[in-house]
């Protein structure tokens, strides 16, 4: 299935009764993993770094950011209600292969746009827009990890699971495919692209065109999945030179959403705060409760494109190897089914 959800409580930050929100992001299907699949993922390539830009950017503290982005600027606990980074993305363009959304949300600071205007929002229950919520974890002012980074909507669906009539399974692979080849034909680089969504395999189509995208020079982000099944069966994470963002808890547990050796990191993703329309919370932010990988990866997508806004050069191989040896080992507790323990680590102040 593509754009699958299933649902936890969420609480909306003006105290409305609690909603249910879609923690699937968009992922979905049990069907056997693509011939291949499980053994797709390259190994890191070596640890040279590219020349950063000549230009540095200047350190950037954000006091309160609320735990997530607290959390992936230090290595150990307690967290001290401070998110620092160098630079907050600057030059650097994140496309969001999602429904679409509104890019008028004041947190963007007219830095959103709309590339591909295709099919329509994926709304949940509780009316928080999916794609979105996922943008403003990457470049939202008060809610993401690179706030002076671009953001461009490319739509891909036509609604929510439930809210595509008719629509085939290779139809819905055929929007997404093109919402793919969209952005490997009209990015600009230095371009990280989040994909928070799965589908069921085989899909040479989706791949074919992710393969696109990377040959193009852009770093791919995709969202494990939330079946409680190995990532490797759930397109497109997985895939060659994809990171694939399994999900951790605010007590820096494995989720128990998909894992194993697909998994390249975790990230945040429990009870996170992100945009929403003002229409459904004046302040136009509210936490979610409850964990999807498809907020994990725009966090991990963010911290791309801080990377990229000093190593504008860096190949998705180099940016992939980066997140990697950089993230924090060993901090994830209990059982992992076969994920490496590895949390994201935007690097703090350097």
């Amino acid at each position: 299935m593509i754009l699958g959800w299933r649902r936890r409580r969420s609480v909306l930050a003006t105290g409305l009764a609690a909603l249910l929100i879609g923690v699937s992001g968009c992922s979905g299907g049990d069907s056997a993993p693509e011939s291949g699949a499980s053994n797709s993922q390259p190994p890191v390539p070596p640890s040279a770094t590219p020349p950063p830009s000549t230009v540095r950017p200047a350190e950037v503290t954000q006091r309160n950011p609320g735990w997530a982005l607290d959390r992936i600027d230090q290595h150990q606990r307690p967290l001290n209600q401070r998110f620092s980074t160098v630079g907050e993305g600057q030059g650097v363009t994140v496309y969001v292969v999602d429904g679409l959304f509104d890019v008028r949300h004041s947190d963007f600071g007219g830095r959103a746009s709309v590339g591909l205007k295709a099919g329509v929002a994926c709304s949940l229950e509780d009316g928080i827009d999916h794609g979105l919520f996922v943008a403003g974890l990457v470049a939202g002012r008060r809610t993401g990890v690179a706030k002076q980074a671009k953001v461009v909507s490319v739509g891909s669906s036509y609604g929510c699971e439930g809210g595509e009539g008719e629509v085939t399974e290779a139809q819905r692979v055929a929007r997404l495919a093109k919402a793919l080849n969209w952005v490997a034909d009209h990015a600009t680089k230095p371009a990280v692209v989040n994909l928070s969504f799965n589908v069921s395999p085989p899909v040479p189509a989706i791949t074919a065109s992710v393969q696109r995208i990377v040959d193009a020079g852009l770093t791919v982000v995709a969202s494990a999945g939330n079946d409680g099944e190995d990532a490797c069966k759930h397109p497109p994470a997985g895939l060659p030179k994809v990171v694939t963002v399994a999900a951790s808890t605010e007590a820096d547990e494995d989720a128990g959403l998909n894992h194993g050796r697909c998994v390249d990191l975790f990230a945040p993703a429990e009870n996170i705060t992100s945009l929403v329309d003002k229409t459904l919370v004046p302040s136009g932010i509210a936490p979610s409760e409850g964990a999807a990988t498809s907020w994990a990866a725009p966090i991990v997508s963010g911290a791309a494109a801080l990377y990229l806004s000093v190593h504008r050069t860096a190949t998705p191989e180099e940016v992939r190897a980066w997140l990697i040896k950089n993230a924090t080992q060993g901090a994830l507790k209990g059982p992992l089914q076969g994920s490496p323990n590895r949390l994201l680590f935007t690097g703090g102040p350097r």
